[in-house]
Order: C-alpha cells, then structure tokens, then sequence
C-alpha cells in the first residue's frame, strides 16, 4: 500500500487533495496543515513513499521540507502542488517528480499517482535479507545508506539513522554484501564498508560524505576509480 504525506496549511485543499489520492486507490494517507509538524515526525522517523506539498506556507516551507526529506530518504517521490509559478528551479534542486500548479484537477494527479506508483514498486522490488539476534530483517535497498564490517559482524545503517546488527558472521564480508554490489547504486570504497550511492552527497579527500549519517573512508590505493565510478553514476541521467 502506498504511503502518502499531504501538507497544504490550506484545510479546504488539504481535503480535496486527500480526497483525490482515496479516489484514486486505497492508500494509506497522513494528512498535515502543519509542515513543523511533518517535519517533527520524518526526524523521529516517520516516512512516506510519497509526499504532496504546496510550496507556500509557514515555515519550514515546501522546499526547506523537502531538504530534510532528503536528509533521511533520497527516492521518495515529491511532487509539489501550488500556487507559485516561480519556485519550479528550487523543486528541481531537491529532486521533485513534479510542480504542479493550483487548481490541481484529479486527471491532472491521477497521472502523477501513476508515474509515483511505478517508481515506489520499482524501488521496494529488492530487499537486503539481514540476520539479527532477534530475527531476519528484510531491508529496502534503496533505505540502506551504507554496510560496514565490523567486530565479525555486518552492521547496517538505514535512512531513519537506525543501526542493524548482524549476527557474527559465518561467511567471508565480500560473499554476504554480494547481493548490494550487484545492484548499480552500491559501491565497495574500502575493505570494510560498502556505501549506496544515493546518498553520497560529494566525496572530500579520502571519505565519501553522506551528510547527518556522516562519512564513509575510502581506501587509498582506490581513490581513483572510486571518485570515477561516482561520477559516472551522478551524471547517469543526463546520458539518457
């Protein structure tokens, strides 16, 4: 089911759009006139597979939200709906779906719902199967921020700041992130770490920096091919 944030500090088109997204399919929808509040609840870990917010309101306001959106989670879908005709560049620079301008007819977000849909199925399709002390987290890619090896277990940071622990483990650390390196986001800097690359804000020296999750060090001897291999994958969507 897919998860759905509404923010708007107008109630009335809070509950129109609310009403769309119902009409549109059963999904599971936390509806806010407050964007202090949204943000209150993604630093204590809420989050969503998509967010509809206006631009204008209060602050924090539609884009500053959006920062710290991305802040914990980089593939959330974000499609912004309002009045401002003027704001499209600053919804590009935190990586908007779309900027849609008021009155937003339901055709108009049914189509978007649709685009949203496919990329959260998309994104949800793997999971990291990690055994724990007490069970065996599935874990999305795309909320994995980077794998570390450590003490002869795997330790795991997620979007939300959580850390997972595997138990110790029995096979070698290259044989159990074999599953990460196989997908295009995830790169190997150091012996002891893998890093999903979607994360990776810039890469300063020998560390690759993630903002609030902190750095990752990259090996010396792999600098190079490291910073290369980033590159390439920043720069991948402007070759299609």
């Amino acid at each position: 089911m897919l998860k759905i944030a509404i923010c708007d500090d107008e109630a009335a088109e809070v509950k129109r759009i609310e009403g769309f997204v119902r009409t549109y399919d059963d999904c599971d929808i936390c509806a806010y006139t407050n964007s202090k509040k949204l943000a209150w609840d993604i630093e204590d870990g809420a989050s969503f597979d998509l967010y509809l917010l206006d631009v204008v309101m209060p602050s924090p306001d539609g884009i500053e939200l959006a920062r710290l959106i991305r802040d914990f989670d980089v593939t959330a879908v974000i499609i912004y709906l309002t009045s401002r005709t003027d704001r499209s560049l600053d919804a590009f620079r935190v990586h908007a779906s779309q900027y849609l301008v008021k009155p937003v007819s339901f055709d108009m977000l049914r189509k978007e719902l649709d685009t949203a849909l496919i990329t959260v199925k998309n994104r949800n399709a793997k999971t990291f199967l990690l055994k724990t002390k007490d069970s065996t987290a599935a874990i999305p890619f795309h909320r994995i921020v980077y794998c570390e090896h450590k003490d002869r277990t795997l330790c795991c940071i997620t979007a939300d700041g959580e850390t997972h622990l595997s138990t110790t483990l029995r096979i070698p650390f290259n044989d159990a992130i074999s599953p990460l390196l196989s997908d295009c986001r995830f790169i190997r800097p150091h012996t002891s770490f893998v890093v999903n690359m979607d994360y990776v804000q810039r890469i300063q020296g020998s560390a690759m920096l993630i903002g609030i999750h902190g750095s990752v060090p990259i090996a010396h001897r792999a600098i190079g091919e490291i910073k290369e291999r980033y590159l390439q994958y920043f720069f991948r969507g402007e070759e299609t």
